[in-house]
């Protein structure tokens, strides 16, 4: 078999056409690479996982029922029904999210409608997920706090009565949410403020007690937000925040 050579390069007809394949082929492969980056991820999960496995709400993306329609000496059910609301336009404005991200156009064009996007799921899974953390951790009456708890806010925050002064503070001084959160990554519990439901998000941490300071959640009952909080520290559900620490602790 004959080989010609190019006489300008001394390259082979073989050696260009090889050159060419492998050309057509990584033209190729960007071309699918570009395909790929620009699919939606599936982002759905499974429905038998999670910390909230087999409660409904934030992880299958369904309305959670209130837990107490009514909770005398802190929240009426005027004032609850309608927080309730503005958590269910919360989870509708999750799920329309996720399904304009699930066919989004992910070009270069659209990334400042793209980015709008990704930013109202963040905001719209924050605010869900806390309004459950916060309606779930409430109870009709006094919880005595369980030695389990006790033990654990001594080695991480101090005496009980620090621990609420500080909450206190934050809870007076946040114009969203106060919370008290567990930190897996340092090992330790933190009270931290949030001025909306994307600022001040403590990442990779696990809400153990959550208070909605907006005044959509307590101006209908209360007069001062000074008096919500306060009666909101004597009707925490210590239980329900015994189950969440168990259910992230590293011991």
């Amino acid at each position: 078999m004959t080989i010609r050579t190019s006489p300008a390069t001394g390259l082979s007809r073989r050696r260009v056409l090889a050159g060419l394949v492998v050309a057509a082929g990584s033209t190729a492969s960007r071309r699918l690479w570009a395909a790929e980056e620009t699919a939606a991820p599936k982002e759905t999960g499974l429905s038998s996982e999670g910390l909230l496995v087999g409660q409904p709400g934030f992880q299958p993306r369904t309305v959670a029922p209130l837990p107490h329609a009514e909770l005398p000496g802190l929240l009426s059910q005027a004032q609850l029904a309608a927080n309730h609301e503005a958590y269910k336009q919360a989870v509708d404005t999750l799920r329309t999210t996720e399904a304009s991200l699930a066919t989004a156009d992910r070009s270069s064009a659209a990334a400042d409608t793209y980015r709008a996007l990704r930013q109202k799921q963040v905001a719209s899974a924050n605010d869900v997920i806390l309004h459950e953390f916060y309606f779930r951790g409430l109870a009709p009456k006094a919880v005595e706090i369980p030695r389990y708890v006790e033990s654990n806010m001594h080695e991480h925050m101090g005496s009980v009565a620090s621990w609420r002064a500080d909450f206190t503070t934050c809870a007076l001084t946040a114009r969203s949410w106060a919370v008290l959160v567990y930190d897996p990554y340092d090992d330790r519990w933190h009270n931290a403020v949030m001025d909306s439901d994307l600022d001040g998000v403590w990442v990779g941490s696990n809400p153990l007690v959550v208070c909605d300071v907006a005044e959509h959640a307590w101006a209908k009952d209360h007069p001062r937000r000074e008096d919500y909080v306060s009666r909101f520290l004597d009707h925490i559900d210590w239980e329900e925040v015994a189950r969440r620490y168990r259910r992230v602790d590293r011991m």
